[in-house]
């Protein structure tokens, strides 16, 4: 079986190419330029960003290069995404002035210190005693606490926080001093006890006359504050926020490098310009990225070292998720011509400074396609192009692991349905310093910029030139691939099932047996379902009787597999029943089981949902039965956008838990049949 993709011909070439025109350094000066800008979608700050961007890439051939503009104003719903509104700051301060006086956090020095969206303040500023509330997300944080026209210390999210202190308690602002994310052992405040914590209000216009302001004070900073509270002191703060809201903008920056002879259809990159300054590796290393590999293959394509590719090279730079959202619901003819994309999303990171491992988020099972498997491969191979080798081997110490579908960047709003484009994301995660005013240069790495830009321009002018004849190649590999995957699958299987035979509490009682046969059973015929479809995908790149043929011939090969791994796990039952003398039930079926092999849901909604919309609908209160899901299924929330996907008004609910439950692991019925009557609640789904 084959550990790489052939490398043949023209690819050969294009790498040499790109290897040698690539520059990290050119790279980091991209990202040290962006990251000047405090680039908050829908304000002048991040227009200002994409005008450079814009200046940029005509000044270095793409003259087509241009700003596309969408509503933010608040009202404006794009799917079921609602828009921000446009945001100008000139200014924040806050101000210790009991129990002593001294300067606590300035927007000028530290930008991430002002909470997003925060509204000005009278010229004089606002002081006001400080009130600890805990979390302040819950009716409990507030219980016997006064907070009316207070300041309210919390460790809760801004914006839920600002909903539950200002908006509906009439606080008069928000201090907070909590990271988002933070991973035992990985990333806690103790470890960057001085870092402010990028935070936002995110209102709407709805809620925008009663929304305030807010800051975001180090780890340190809120304990010394809490220090303060415990001993009986009061405590008092001055804040003065020169800032408006109004209705504004989105900006999304697009260019193209034009094709030959099928220069309509076209392989995108994509990279989401907005978040804070610095914002250094979220996500100007992505944007510089972007700008380099435009740069580079335009540059090979003029001086005709390098032949132009038969698709046009399509480059997005966007608010993050907002702007992809707006781009694609408003120009949905723009998905008919996209045949597949990278999104690079955190790209620069110093691995060892910020402890990250490059992510290769691949396509949900939703949507196979032979474009996890090639770029895995460029992945892999950038090892023995890019690192030295010595006596003893590669000298590579640079690490990336190919990572399941999940939501939180641009790649998913084009994977979804609705769209349906294969889109791989390139992340580097986890990052120490993500989302904090300490995300700074110093944590960017120009041999990080230069490796993923080989990558992604590697990756896509391969597709930008694959046609049928190329599919032959592509169709095979993605089978090998696939053979490992199936065969994967069956050894899964048996190491489980033989596991649960000796664990001492299924011994004699056969249960979790019967439930681990009737899941590994469904997931191996998933797994081979969605590899003959990602063998099938290759004919998106090209059409002839022969690869016809060859990719026939290639899925015969995969079924096999899945026939003899079943074949295998009816062994190992036999071994374990027989041979073994343990007894195995036939699997119960429960009452939330069947009810759902009848119900077929159908959605209502295009795109992804707005990830407030269910815990808004449903308030805290509500939204304490996920909580509740979460404490023995921890992936649940995770799996929302696989069960959304696989809903194709064809699928019963059965079909979708056993499809989620073959990607993400055993998924209740009872779960699933929760998420979707709340969802019929809100008229996004029907039965």
């Amino acid at each position: 079986m084959p550990n790489d993709f052939p490398v043949l011909g023209i690819r050969m070439k294009d790498e040499k190419l790109l290897k040698d025109e690539l520059s990290g350094s050119t790279a980091k000066s991209y990202v040290s330029h962006i990251a000047r800008f405090h680039r908050i979608q829908g304000s002048p700050m991040y227009h200002d960003a994409a005008l450079y961007v814009v200046e940029e890439l005509r000044r270095i051939g793409l003259k087509d290069a241009e700003i596309l503009q969408f509503p933010a104003d608040g009202k404006h719903k794009f799917w079921t995404h609602l828009s921000t509104l446009g945001w100008k700051v000139e200014s924040a301060e806050l101000r210790l002035v009991a129990p002593k006086e001294r300067l606590m956090a300035t927007f000028e020095d530290i930008p991430t210190s002002l909470h997003t969206f925060s509204k000005g303040t009278p010229s004089e500023g606002v002081t006001a005693e400080l009130v600890d509330v805990g979390a302040g997300l819950s009716e409990k944080d507030y219980r016997g606490k006064k907070v009316k026209g207070k300041l309210v210390l919390a460790t809760g999210s801004a914006r839920s926080v600002h909903i539950e202190a200002v908006v509906k308690r009439g606080a008069a602002g928000v201090i907070t001093d909590s990271l988002s994310f933070e991973f035992p052992k990985v990333r806690e405040s103790i470890d960057i006890p001085d870092a402010h914590s990028y935070q936002g209000i995110w209102p709407t216009a709805e809620n925008a006359a009663r929304v305030k302001f807010g800051f975001s004070l180090s780890k340190r900073q809120g304990n010394e504050l809490r220090g303060y509270l415990r001993d009986g002191k009061k405590v008092k703060l001055r804040a003065k926020v020169d800032a408006k809201l109004f209705p504004g903008k989105y900006d999304v920056v697009t260019a193209t490098i034009k094709g030959s002879s099928k220069r309509r259809e076209e392989v995108f990159l994509i990279a989401h310009l907005c978040h804070p300054k610095p914002g250094a590796n979220d996500n100007a290393s992505g944007s510089g990225v972007l700008m380099e590999i435009a740069r580079a293959i335009t540059a090979l394509i003029r001086s005709g070292k390098m032949k132009r590719p038969a698709r046009t090279i399509r480059f997005f730079w966007v608010p993050e998720t907002t702007g992809t959202v707006a781009l694609l619901s408003t120009h949905p003819e723009m998905s008919s011509r996209l045949i597949a994309g990278m999104n690079l999303d955190m790209v620069g990171e110093d691995q060892e400074m910020c402890k990250s491992t490059l992510n290769i988020c691949v396509t949900p099972d939703s949507l196979p396609s032979y474009l996890n498997d090639l770029i895995m491969s460029v992945v892999e191979r950038s090892a023995k192009e890019l690192d030295p080798m010595d006596q003893i081997g590669l000298t590579s110490t640079f690490r990336y692991a190919r990572t399941p579908f999940s939501l939180g960047s641009d790649n998913a709003e084009f994977v979804e349905p609705s769209v349906g484009v294969p889109c791989v994301s390139l992340t580097q995660w986890p990052d120490l310093f993500y989302h904090t005013s300490m995300d700074t240069m110093d944590k960017v790495s120009e041999e990080s910029l230069r490796r993923v830009g080989w990558i992604a321009a590697v990756s896509t002018l391969e597709l930008a030139r694959a046609d049928a004849s190329s599919g032959f190649a592509l169709a095979s590999f993605t089978c090998s691939r696939g053979l490992a995957r199936i065969a994967e699958a069956g050894g899964k299987a048996s190491d489980e099932l033989f596991g649960a035979r000796d664990d001492a509490k299924t011994k004699g009682k056969g249960k979790k047996l019967a439930k681990l046969i009737k899941h590994h059973t469904s997931r191996i015929e998933h797994v081979v379902r969605r590899e003959l479809e990602a063998a099938r995908s290759v004919r998106k790149l090209g059409s002839s009787n022969e690869l016809e043929d060859f990719v026939k011939m290639q899925t015969r090969a995969l079924a096999g597999a899945g026939k003899m791994e079943l074949a295998r796990l009816d062994g190992t039952i036999a071994a374990i029943q027989d041979g073994l003398r343990v007894k195995i039930p036939v699997a119960t079926v429960t009452v939330a089981e069947k009810e759902s092999v009848g119900l077929v849901p159908k959605r209502r909604f295009k795109g992804n949902l707005e990830f407030t919309l269910l815990r808004d609908f449903l308030g805290e209160a509500g939204f304490k039965a996920y909580k509740k899901v979460e404490e023995t299924d921890h992936n649940f929330m995770a799996k929302t956008p696989e069960i959304i996907y696989f809903m194709d008004g064809k699928r019963t609910v059965d079909d979708i838990v056993r499809a989620v439950s073959a990607e993400w692991g055993p998924t209740d019925h009872s779960h699933v049949l929760m998420y979707l009557r709340d969802l019929e609640r809100m008229k996004l789904v029907s039965f």
